[in-house]
This record gives C-alpha cells, sequence and structure tokens, in this order.
C-alpha cells in the first residue's frame, strides 16, 4: 500500500445505511442502523449516528449486513493462481483466511504482500510447509519427514522462523481409510507430542489433520488445539474435544464429495454428534478442493448435517475468531475492524443467502460494491 493511499484511508469518512446489522452472538438483527467507518476500523453504529459531511455514503437499506466471514481451511496454492484465488475469496465474503499447508514456505512471502495491500486479497494467516512423515497423507512433492521427532521439531522451527502463524500437522490419511481402521494414524504418539510442544513452546496453535477416532483420541492426548476437518467420532470423543476446547473445521462440502455411502454418511454423523455435544465449530472449505469463491456452498452442506442457520454464522464470524485468537474480527461494533459483507437476503432464515453477496468490505476498503 502506498503511502498516499494509507493516508486517504486514514482520513476518510465512510457511512453505511444498513436495513439490518446481524449479531453472530446472539442472532438478533438491529435494524435501520447507520455504520461510521474511519482509518479501517468501525468509529460507531447505531439508529441515531449523524453521517459527518463530506462521508462517502453506501447505501444498503435493503441489505443485512454481517461481519466480514472467516474461511478457516484454504490452500491459496491449489485450485488455480495464488492471486486469483484470494480474491475470489474476499469477492465471495471471506475477508480473512487460514491457509492450512503449502509445499514451501514462499506462501508466507504471498500472505505478507496480500496484508500489505500489495496484492488484493483477503487477511491471510497461515502455517507454512505440511507437517507430516515421508510417504504419509501429506507427502506432496517429497516434503514428507523421514525419521523420528527431532525432524519433525526442525520443520516446526523452520516454520515458525519463517512467520508461521500456526502449525499443521498430519496424523491419518482420509476419510475411507479411517473408517476402514478406526484405530489407525500415521505418526507415534512421542512424534505428535513432540511437534505439539514444539509449536506450543512457539506460542503457535496445532490443527491436526486428523479423521480417524484413534488418531483423534491420540491428537487429545498429545494437546492439539483444533481439527482440520471432520473425525469420525463417538460419543465419549466429542465430550473430550468439547471439555478440552478443542474445535473442529467440517469441511462437509469437499470431505464427503469425495466420500460417497457409509463413510460419507458417518462424517454427516460426526458433524451433528459435534453440534449436539457442544464442540466449537469453525468454517472451513479446504479451498482450492472446493474451487475457490465457492465457499458459501459448505454452509448448505453444513445446515443439510443438521447444523442451526443461528450456528452456521457464528461458525464463519465469532467461532472462527476466537478459535484462532483474532480478537477484532468476527463481530461489528465499534472499535472492530471494519470487515462487513451485505447480503441480499437475511442468512437466518435462508441459507444460500452466504451466496448472494452484494457488498464486501475488507478493513475499511470497498472491495464489491452494488
Amino acid at each position: 500500500m502506498t503511502h498516499l493511499l494509507a493516508v486517504v484511508l486514514a482520513t476518510q469518512v465512510i457511512a453505511i445505511r444498513a436495513g439490518r446489522v446481524l449479531d453472530p452472538e446472539t442472532a438478533s438483527a438491529s435494524l435501520n442502523q447507520i455504520i461510521l467507518v474511519q482509518g479501517g476500523r468501525i468509529g460507531a453504529i447505531g439508529p441515531n449516528v449523524a453521517i459527518p459531511t463530506g462521508a462517502t455514503v453506501y447505501d444498503l437499506s435493503s441489505a443485512t449486513i454481517i461481519p466480514g466471514m472467516i474461511d478457516a481451511h484454504v490452500h491459496l496454492a491449489i485450485g488455480g493462481p495464488v492471486r486469483a484465488n484470494a480474491l475470489a475469496d474476499l469477492q465471495a465474503g471471506f475477508t480473512t483466511v487460514i491457509d492450512l499447508g503449502s509445499r514451501t514456505t514462499r506462501l508466507l512471502r504471498i500472505r505478507d504482500s496480500i496484508n500489505a495491500g500489495e496484492i488484493p486479497g483477503p487477511r491471510v494467516y497461515a502455517t507454512g510447509i505440511w507437517v507430516g512423515r515421508k510417504d504419509g497423507v501429506c507427502e506432496f512433492g517429497g516434503i514428507g519427514i523421514p525419521g523420528g521427532a527431532e525432524g519433525f521439531r526442525a520443520r516446526v522451527r523452520e516454520n515458525v522462523a519463517a512467520g508461521a502463524d500456526f502449525i499443521k500437522v498430519c496424523v491419518t490419511g482420509w476419510p475411507a481409510d479411517a473408517y476402514a481402521h478406526p484405530d489407525d494414524y500415521e505418526l507415534p504418539d512421542s512424534t505428535l507430542k513432540a511437534v505439539v510442544d514444539a509449536a506450543h513452546g512457539e506460542g503457535r496453535r496445532v490443527i491436526a489433520h486428523d479423521i480417524s477416532r484413534g488418531g483423534v483420541k491420540a491428537g487429545l492426548a498429545a494437546g492439539i488445539d483444533g481439527l482440520a476437518h471432520t473425525a469420525y467420532l463417538d460419543s465419549a470423543t466429542a465430550l473430550l474435544l468439547r471439555t478440552r476446547s478443542v474445535f473442529m473445521i467440517p469441511t462437509l462440502a469437499s470431505l464427503t464429495a469425495g466420500t460417497p455411502g457409509a463413510p460419507g454418511q458417518a462424517l454427516i454423523a460426526s458433524v451433528g454428534l459435534a453440534q449436539r455435544t457442544g464442540v466449537r465449530l469453525v468454517f472451513g472449505t479446504d479451498g482450492g478442493v472446493l474451487p475457490h469463491g465457492q465457499n458459501a456452498t459448505e454452509f448448505v452442506a453444513m445446515y443439510q448435517a443438521g447444523i442451526p442457520l443461528a450456528e452456521l454464522l457464528r461458525t464463519a464470524t465469532i467461532n472462527a475468531a476466537r478459535a484462532f485468537g483474532l480478537d477484532s474480527l468476527g463481530q461489528i461494533g465499534q472499535g472492530m475492524v471494519a470487515d462487513l459483507v451485505a447480503l441480499s437476503a437475511d442468512p437466518r432464515e435462508d441459507v444460500t443467502a452466504y451466496q448472494k453477496v452484494r457488498f464486501v468490505m475488507s478493513r475499511g476498503r470497498v472491495i464489491v460494491n452494488p
């Protein structure tokens, strides 16, 4: 971002006439609100806020405003050029994405360019290179780690040194294997614990590709923070996830598309069990597997799995923000980052509303305008 543009954004006042503003926490709506934005943050919000002379005004009085959404599982280097993928996600209303694995640390440099405003895209957080064993599920082009725990610690250190925000560890195979062999997983317990301890020692949360029941139990014992996909759960394991505050990113649309029959139905059932048990569900698509820009397809898959409409909004806003420690995101309020999305329908009534994006603001900058 040039110095001149930064100065303009800091001084410019934007006023939004919002017909309906949703609070993800309560799923309640505030009607006929004025939102003032300056310097990339929400300066004021309310029905009687005065619009300053000279403000740029956007009339969204017929729209429903929600916080900018968070997709907590994408791969920007998969499914097309990184720049095109990032822009597609942003234009779909996802103002923050978390990249959960790439083949090199180069994606971390691209993250920095996007976050600096040099490349159009959402706010990006990233894990760097996948942490998995040689010839395992995350063996992409020779990046699998041979040998024991020290090699895995070294990969964590490499990612942290390159600026990774979080760490992604690969524990099990894909659903077909996890369903057929529910107690199997790829990493020795000591190696998995070494990864988690090394990451936590550097202040990094650990998200695990961990789908089998046995793998989830091993991940819980090691201290993982979240699951990158739906895992096969029983009631006891779901309860452990809840009591230990381990979140789950379902990625149902992409995961079940390649998992027909009983294994796919069991994944859907596990998402419902997790929700009923009180496990924190966090929105994510495995973007790149599910095409970038089609992120909202995941809402339909989750709804069909039994997730209530009000909870769907939370998964992509406050749940995701809290799971990853993103304190100024996921809500609309004074002082919060000005990430705003206008929908032409109310997502509390229509699950396809998320596919009807009319307006996108990211960090106070208008990206999509009707």
